[in-house]
């Protein structure tokens, strides 16, 4: 399944451009709405002539070729064990500080 190809025209000095859906960057956008899943992606390009970011967005997945964006679930998951360990970390630096300000009471009052 190829991705499609759109020229479009600069908003800056408009020159024809081809934004190629396999190649160009993209945010991709959710909705829900009455329990209906609702997708969409804005591909962006630099124009070659003056550099002008362009964009074009669709909503027909099969133009999107065969490029997945990111997995949320993944993200979400790593984030909450990356904030897990920090915890984690944290108590037990906080654990030995004590037992070494402790130490050191005990050594300068004995």
């Amino acid at each position: 399944m190829d991705a499609k190809k759109v020229t479009i025209s600069c908003r800056n000095c408009g020159e024809e451009m081809t934004i190629d859906f396999n190649e160009a960057q993209f945010s991709s956008a959710v909705q829900i709405m009455n329990r209906k899943k609702h997708q969409s992606r804005t591909y962006m390009e630099n124009c070659t002539h003056c550099e002008t970011i362009n964009t074009v967005t669709s909503e027909n997945k099969m133009e999107w070729g065969k490029r997945k964006g990111p997995n949320v679930k993944f993200i979400m998951l790593s984030v909450l064990f990356s904030c897990l360990t920090v915890i984690i970390l944290v108590i037990v630096a906080i654990y030995f500080a004590f037992q070494g300000f402790q130490f050191v009471m005990d050594w300068l009052l004995n």
